[in-house]
């Protein structure tokens, strides 16, 4: 199919009806009153406390999800990009501390008293990881030495081993007399334990 070219009658009659614009038109036109559609606000960036250890887990992540969504613009604003990494390094340290933790109760439930040693065992996947060293007399346990292997050393199983060497006693009617200095140190910093240990 060919197109015919427009004869000069044709285009006088389009220009008669209105139907074009001509170049004249379009220079009469004023496009300043062309109404802008506006985008949508841009999102304030939200306050950011210097410490961020204060605030819960939760509100740490409410806070990184907002600095994203103002990251996520062509132009953020000065300083967000900081926050944000600041924000975001707290939550994978809280979520490494949570992870030591797991481990650690995983290790605490593989706990015994093994008499023919004397001493308390803790056990990860079958391999003893550490001990509490005791000598029983007279209804008391004195806690002598606290032993966590080498490659557990920076685990934090001591005040596991403190701890579940200490319930053992008690439920055992034992009076725990602390020796060792890890049990010592674990009595100082979690005094609700001390009335478990007897007086004189």
């Amino acid at each position: 199919m060919t197109l015919a070219p427009l004869s000069p009658d044709t285009v006088t009659q389009y220009a008669e009806r209105g139907s074009w614009s001509t170049s004249s038109d379009l220079q009469d036109r004023d496009f300043a009153d062309a109404a802008v559609v506006p985008g949508p606000p841009a999102p304030e960036a939200p306050e950011v406390p210097t410490d961020l250890s204060a605030i819960s887990t939760r509100e740490l992540r409410i806070l990184s999800n907002q600095l994203y969504r103002i990251l996520d613009v062509d132009f953020p604003p000065f300083g967000v990009r900081e926050d944000y990494e600041a924000v975001a390094e707290a939550l994978e340290g809280r979520d490494a501390r949570a992870a030591e933790q797991t481990e650690s109760a995983k290790l605490r439930e593989k706990f015994r008293d093994n008499t023919v040693s004397s001493r308390f065992e803790l056990f990860h996947d079958g391999v003893m990881v550490g001990y509490v060293k005791y000598d029983m007399r007279a209804g008391r346990i004195r806690l002598l030495e606290t032993v966590v292997g080498p490659t557990y050393g920076r685990s934090g199983l001591e005040p596991v081993l403190i701890r579940q060497a200490l319930l053992s006693a008690h439920k055992r009617r034992l009076a725990p007399i602390p020796y060792c200095r890890h049990a010592q140190a674990f009595l100082a910093e979690n005094p609700q334990f001390r009335a478990l240990i007897p007086v004189g």
